[in-house]
């Protein structure tokens, strides 16, 4: 068993690994074998995979992330998984196959938070690592890869970002959201009127047992989200990979807020997602992006 390890797949739009006494492990225990590897690929896109197995069932599973600088596709599949090995098959999207071979030397490594130094084995994942994104927005194809575990330890690192919200808050977030069949949510977001705005869109999808989480962020000039909160007006033009504008209009307390446009998105591997439209449900609230922010 891998020293505690347990996975956990979110039914959200994002997926996450917990892990028990490895992660808490000091450098002058035995070293763990790391959990997963990362590799670059195509169109500037970097793979990381990370194995995990539940400790009481021994079911195994895999995450597969692509992420780029504004943009991250995350897979997660059943799979086959023991201490030095991770196998799991992505259908149509590709093939892990691959097991640890240790080079005899250790390293000690940390989180970006700082936490317990944990002695990993030193080594690489060798197999085949095959991917192919839908729409072909990244590739992988390699024999080996380095195995890492500070990706591994970053999990537990809490995130610094962070929202208040409030009547004395100069910004304002809108959020859009559809659930059902083809679900997506749309967040903008300002610390104030001037200040440049912040957009956001992901979608998650399921295919039998593989689960797909895509997203986007992006940063813009403050025209590009304008708002007025008492009035309950708000209209969004982000730049690429969004393209189109949506207008939101609350015209009372007691109505439902209209939300209307042509707005789309680009997601890694589904383009020309829709973010308008029946089922969409729209909200504009105070807000700033950073409860330290001095208002």
């Amino acid at each position: 068993m891998r020293a505690g390890l347990v996975f956990w797949i979110g039914a959200g739009a994002c997926a996450a690994l917990l892990f028990g006494s490895a992660a808490s492990a000091s450098a002058a225990q035995a070293p763990i074998v790391p959990p997963g590897f990362s590799l670059r690929a195509t169109h500037g896109y970097r793979m990381t995979v990370l194995g995990a197995e539940d400790p009481d069932t021994g079911r195994g599973a895999v995450i597969l992330s692509m992420r780029s600088r504004h943009a991250e596709a995350v897979y997660s599949v059943p799979a086959s998984v023991t201490p030095t090995s991770i196998e799991a098959d992505l259908g149509g999207l590709g093939r892990v196959d691959v097991s640890f071979v240790p080079s005899g030397r250790s390293r000690t490594e940390r989180s970006e938070c700082r936490g317990e130094p944990v002695r990993v084995e030193s080594g690489r994942y060798e197999g085949t690592i095959v991917f192919e994104g839908e729409e072909g927005y990244s590739q992988v194809d390699a024999a080996f890869a380095r195995g890492e575990a500070k990706m591994w330890l970053n999990l537990l690192c809490a995130s610094g970002a962070s929202e208040g919200a409030g009547a004395r808050a100069p910004g304002a977030r809108l959020t859009v959201r559809r659930r059902g069949g083809d679900r997506f949510e749309f967040r903008a977001m300002k610390n104030g009127p001037k200040r440049p705005a912040m957009f956001t869109a992901s979608v998650s999808e399921r295919r039998g047992e593989l689960h797909v989480a895509r997203s986007v962020n992006v940063r813009a000039a403050p025209r590009a989200f304008d708002f007025d909160l008492r009035s309950g007006r708000a209209r969004v033009r982000p730049p690429a990979p969004f393209s189109g504008s949506a207008s939101y209009r609350r015209r009372s307390r007691h109505s439902r807020p209209r939300w209307r446009g042509n707005l789309r998105v680009d997601l890694p591997g589904r383009s020309d997602v829709r973010l308008t439209g029946p089922g969409a449900r729209a909200a504009l609230v105070r807000a700033v992006f950073n409860p330290a922010h001095p208002f």
